[in-house]
């Protein structure tokens, strides 16, 4: 029902890529957290990480080691904006060619 009203009403909905849940809201250690991003990384991915967990969160720590390892494999950050604004982009070629 939320979806539909936000989409009735111009709104475009972001979720994050369903192989990319870290679940650090359960504490599983930072090794579990880095594992399942770099292993899953994918172009266009977006990574859910929570930014309030009960305890000391293990999400910072993780950080420090996904984010320079990612960018070693080539990987850039980028908005959602300029995320959707690439995905428009390369929808539009496909359009393009397929006709």
């Amino acid at each position: 029902m939320v979806i539909q009203v936000a989409k009735q009403q111009g709104y475009t909905i972001v979720l994050w890529s369903w192989h990319q849940d870290t679940r650090d809201w359960a504490s599983p250690g930072v090794s579990a957290i880095v594992n399942k991003v770099l292993k899953n990384a994918r172009n266009g991915d977006i990574v859910l990480f929570h930014d309030k967990v009960d305890g000391k969160s293990q999400t910072i720590t993780a950080l420090k080691t996904i984010l320079p390892k990612l960018k070693e494999q080539g990987y850039r950050f980028v908005t959602v904006s300029e995320l959707l604004a690439v995905k428009a982009r390369e929808a539009a070629k496909d359009d393009n060619s397929s006709s």
